[in-house]
């Protein structure tokens, strides 16, 4: 299999920092066409991120942080609310369930699950996990020992 919107997207941001123009957003863009995907160079994703089905309709806005391995599946958006300024920070070890949205100034808290197209509008707590419309919380995880 060739290579899939996360090689685009971290060739991309290696060609940023390296201070190349233009072919950044030409990566950016074939990705785009190519895997039905946004991932804003000006977000963050961490070490050992994975796109389910190679990321096929994932959205992430500018300035998002993503923790380290962490897993959205396919159709996930993480972005901003019209009526809340202000973008996710998604927590390491996280799930985010196919065709979640997790909209505005949240905080998910690391070994999180997010159910499969849950809003979450509100910050999640470190172990939780939520879903429905708008997200609540179904139960805790106890977090692993480091």
């Amino acid at each position: 299999m060739g290579p899939n919107a996360l090689s685009f997207y971290r060739a991309a941001r290696r060609l940023q920092a390296a201070g190349v123009p233009l072919l950044p957003r030409a990566l950016t863009t074939l990705s785009a066409r190519l895997h039905q995907v946004h991932l804003d160079l000006r977000s963050q994703l961490g070490e050992g991120v994975e796109l389910g089905y190679g990321g096929v309709g994932v959205v992430v806005a500018p300035g998002v942080t993503v923790g380290p391995r962490t897993f959205l599946c396919q159709n996930v958006t993480l972005g901003e609310r019209p009526d809340a300024p202000g973008v996710p920070r998604v927590g390491a070890h996280v799930l985010v369930g196919s065709g979640a949205m997790v909209l505005g100034p949240v905080t998910i808290g690391d070994h999180a699950e997010i159910g499969a197209n849950a809003v979450v509008t509100e910050d999640v707590p470190a172990g939780a996990v939520v879903a429905g419309v708008p997200a609540r919380e179904l139960r805790r995880k106890p977090l692993p020992t480091q």
